[in-house]
């Protein structure tokens, strides 16, 4: 989660430097995330800037970061810059400078941010900017509540920049809603700098004189279908038209447009649950926000499911859905009872009848099919499904020598995620040395044993590395190899060497110095059968070699024998 909170002077009351703002910004690890190729951590550094350029100055302007200093910390919270007038060069350096490593503790750094401008004392305003939820098991709403009781006219505005997930903006807005806040969803770098400099205005500049909108919509629109709108306004920095709803004594926002002057016509998509809703014209910075209002009635659509009522573990399935079609939306496995955001294998819906393959879960036990939209709003239709264990078998030799290459048959579904293949024994799911692909439910493929000796398991394994199906046990036994050239020979001289030892793999025969690493070769040949006779060019420099038998590249010489070159 990413945050900023500026604090600042009463709304409607230009700020003298005595009435101190502050800057917090989020470093937590999750800065890291990028929108549109770029991070967030990017994104924010040139939102301050784009800040720290326009900023008056006759406001105060502290820095408080979070996050930046320690992992797993959530009272990594401190005042890099006091209140005070703003030196941009020197602001900006430490913002440039912060190190995004820590958790995201969002409640403790408004009330330290809070403190910085004691509140029990001063006017203030807060501006919070988050991309999610609280993770320091702290409630945003409560302590907002609690901070105005504490201060006068205390206001926190908020801007949840990049959170598809609608519960973490509830979060978010109810942080706005209680403490008579105004809320922004920013969905990229472009609204997130148009919303930070909307609220610096709102928080620092007297309130614009009230103005007329007009909004026109359809009465009626079905779940997550787009909605056209026309609009007349002010179209002010930070104007927008949106789909909202009431919940409780506050106002839920969904979907929004920017009122841009030369775009009259907008569209917004409809919330994924029926119901009654507004269409509404907004202005940030009047005190009548809501110049226009039109009522809208959001309406259900009939969705389905079809597919087997069980299926065996990693195997692919045929599926089809009918429901609304939304780049958004995803048809997938989740563990049942889950919550709506949580999923498996999933696919985007293809139309309104979408026919999509799924691969089922490497674990057995109780699954849905779900239709969700809007990423995790709602879950429109679910079907149970049983995931059965699944079954596999190898058929290999108990040992094998190293190097060599051996033939394994395996049975087990079928899927381009799965491996066969050779692991140390007790090693993790993920631990490998050669493998295959399956074919089929049932695979018939070469392996290649590894150079060390030892004992390993031959493995069908899910989806990479997430759980060995079925091993076979087989022990790799030492190499038995032999090589046979002259004792010396004049340099830049053909000679030929017979050679006896494993052939698969990318094993070698050649000259090497003496005391040399295994890797270190002159001329060389690949073997051709257990029995090899090659042709090796010797070096040109006189000295002492060896001519040696290598397995894998350089992982091991497994025969050897001395041989001087001789000047020519």
């Amino acid at each position: 989660m990413r945050m900023w909170i500026l604090t600042a002077g009463l709304l409607g009351s230009p700020i003298a430097l005595a009435d101190n703002v502050v800057l917090v910004l989020d470093a937590s690890g999750s800065m890291w995330g990028q929108i549109g190729g770029v991070s967030k951590v990017e994104i924010a550094r040139a939102a301050v800037k784009d800040l720290v350029s326009t900023w008056s100055g006759d406001d105060a302007l502290g820095l408080v970061a979070y996050g930046h200093r320690r992992k797993g910390d959530c009272a990594d919270i401190e005042t890099l810059i006091p209140y005070g007038p703003l030196d941009p060069g020197m602001f900006m350096a430490r913002v440039n400078g912060l190190n995004a490593l820590g958790m995201t503790p969002l409640s403790a750094a408004v009330i330290h941010g809070a403190e910085q401008l004691k509140l029990s004392e001063q006017k203030a305003t807060v501006i919070l900017v988050s991309d999610g939820e609280e993770t320091c098991e702290m409630d945003p709403c409560q302590v907002g509540a609690e901070l105005e009781k504490r201060g006068v006219d205390f206001t926190a505005h908020v801007i949840g920049f990049d959170v598809p997930n609608p519960a973490h903006q509830a979060q978010l807005k109810c942080l706005a809603d209680t403490t008579g806040g105004r809320y922004f969803n920013a969905r990229d770098a472009g609204e997130l700098k148009t919303a930070l400099g909307t609220l610096a205005k709102v928080s620092t500049r007297p309130a614009l004189p009230p103005a007329t909108a007009t909004i026109k919509g359809p009465t009626t629109a079905p779940i997550s279908s787009p909605i056209e709108i026309e609009w007349t306004g002010p179209a002010d920095q930070g104007d927008y038209v949106a789909i909202v709803q009431q919940a409780g004594s506050s106002w839920r926002e969904f979907d929004y447009a920017w009122a841009v002057a030369d775009k009259p016509r907008v569209g917004v998509t409809a919330p994924a649950e029926p119901g009654a809703y507004e269409l509404r014209y907004i202005s940030a910075l009047r005190n009548s926000s809501a110049l226009a209002k039109q009522s809208i009635e959001i309406t259900d659509l009939d969705a389905s499911i079809v597919a087997p009522d069980e299926v065996m573990a990693v195997t692919k399935i045929t599926v089809t859905a009918k429901g609304p079609f939304d780049a958004r939306h995803w048809i997938g496995f989740a563990p049942k009872g889950s919550p709506v955001g949580t999923y498996r294998d999933y696919e985007r819906p293809t139309g309104t009848t979408s026919i999509i393959e799924l691969t089922a879960p490497a674990e057995p036990g109780d699954y849905e099919l779900r239709y969700v939209l809007n990423e995790s709003e709602r879950v429109l239709v679910a079907k149970p499904i049983r995931v059965l264990p699944a079954s596999g078998a190898i058929e290999a030799p108990a040992s094998a020598e190293a190097g060599s290459d051996i033939t394994v048959r395996a049975r087990g579904p079928n899927d381009p995620a799965h491996w066969i293949g050779f692991a140390p024994a007790g090693s993790p799911p993920g631990s490998y040395r050669h493998y295959v692909r399956p074919d089929g439910e049932v695979t018939t493929a070469i392996l290649h044993v590894p150079a060390q000796p030892g004992a390993y398991e031959i493995r069908f394994v899910l989806n990479e590395s997430e759980k060995v199906l079925h091993s076979h046990a087989i022990t790799v036994t030492e190499a038995e190899a032999s090589i046979k050239g002259p004792s010396e020979v004049p340099a830049g001289a053909v000679i030929v060497v017979n050679a006896e030892g494993p052939s698969g793999g990318r094993h070698w025969i050649g000259f090497a110095p003496v005391g040399s690493d295994a890797g270190a070769y002159r001329d060389y040949a690949r073997p051709t059968g257990r029995q090899s006779e090659v042709q090796l060019t010797a070096p040109d420099e006189p000295g002492n070699y060896e001519l040696r038998y290598v397995l894998d590249e350089s992982e091991r010489v497994i025969a050897r024998q001395p041989i001087k070159v001789l000047p020519k």
